[in-house]
């Protein structure tokens, strides 16, 4: 016995092409604070500091008021 499987929609589709879109960015921001974490003795040390840096600039670039 055999379960019938609909297609999907076109907006289920494209809801899933988003959400794939999405984790591929985020995998990209995080590559090369996985890669320094592998390659580096204490990389992960290393990792979680220049991601808190880089964090902390961002953070206090948005909170400059524009003039």
């Amino acid at each position: 016995m055999t379960i019938p499987v609909r297609p999907a929609s076109i907006f289920e589709r494209r809801k899933l092409e988003a959400y794939a879109a999405l984790a591929v960015a985020k995998l990209r921001d995080l590559a090369p604070y996985a890669a320094l974490e592998l390659v580096l003795p204490g990389g992960s040390l290393m990792a979680l500091l220049l991601w808190l840096y880089r964090r902390h600039g961002r953070a206090s670039a948005a909170a400059r008021p524009l003039t």
